[in-house]
């Protein structure tokens, strides 16, 4: 378990509640315990909600739930959908963020889908250095920022400006104030002067029954600056010549032509990091 998910468990325990951890043996060990324990809350990542969407299950056994947390990586638009129409409960997205905290939920049932809510109270929010479509730097700050980094050593009033802490990440406000990410600051795709954004590509590609999981990246080009690549993990037993041709025409017809990868890496599995978030490939 990551060390920062251990503050959140503690202040449901100081509020007097149970946590039930399900860590191992999955989706087994989690079936079990929620049908022994009727949890109400549910903490989990798209894939384990993928996953559970995908089992032979009654829609009863997860009844007892009132609020279920995806986390960790951005939710793809297929998987909360799915979820919804075989167990009637929507997903709510979460941004939570190691030195913040968890400054933003999407508790409007749906309507906002795709969005990681309001900002909580506590919390402040804004974009940066926006582009023509809303599109900038996400600042966040509040009372559950860090008080230093433990190594190398810097505090707090070292790292923020005015309060403020730069996540990285990019986003866009909509009028009604609901975040929506759209990228990683240092992850965004400068091909040829236009900007590539990997999550709105992996969306694409992971939809395809062909792709268990897929991670695109820029790899430097001496003309184009940057290219796409893709890594696509495919499902057992496919083949990646006749997958290649089906994938590459699959993107053409849902993107533009610049988005599609120019590359396509056919891997075993992608570099992830201990909580599971695939690694950063550096061109």
């Amino acid at each position: 378990m990551s060390f920062h998910f251990v503050v959140t468990i503690i202040l449901f325990l100081r509020r007097g509640a149970k946590v039930i951890i399900s860590s191992r043996d999955f989706p087994n060990e989690l079936l079990d315990n929620l049908k022994e324990y009727k949890a109400t809350v549910i903490y989990a990542s798209p894939i384990h909600y993928h996953v559970l969407s995908s089992l032979n299950l009654s829609a009863e056994i997860l009844s007892h739930l009132r609020l279920a947390v995806s986390t960790a990586v951005k939710l793809a638009p297929d998987i909360a959908d799915i979820f919804y129409r075989k167990f009637g409960l929507e997903l709510a997205e979460a941004y939570g963020i190691i030195e913040v905290g968890l400054p933003l939920i999407n508790l409007s049932g749906g309507s906002k889908r795709g969005s990681v809510g309001k900002v909580l109270p506590g919390y402040s929010l804004k974009i940066l250095d926006k582009d023509e479509k809303g599109v900038g730097k996400i600042l966040v700050k509040g009372a559950g920022v860090f008080d230093a980094y433990f190594w190398p050593w810097r505090k707090r009033e070292d790292v923020l400006a005015q309060g403020w802490f730069d996540t990285g990440d990019l986003g866009r406000l909509d009028k009604e104030g609901f975040l929506y990410i759209v990228g990683r600051e240092k992850n965004v795709i400068n091909f040829s002067g236009m900007k590539v954004f990997p999550f709105e590509v992996e969306s694409i590609l992971n939809r395809h029954p062909l792709v268990k999981e897929s991670y695109l990246y820029g790899l430097a080009h001496p003309e184009y600056g940057q290219v796409p690549v893709a890594k696509v993990v495919l499902q057992a037993g496919k083949n990646k010549e006749t997958s290649l041709k089906i994938l590459r025409r699959f993107c053409y017809e849902r993107l533009a032509a610049y988005k599609v990868p120019k590359e396509f890496e056919f891997v075993d599995k992608l570099p992830k990091t201990a909580s599971g978030k695939i690694k950063y490939i550096k061109d």
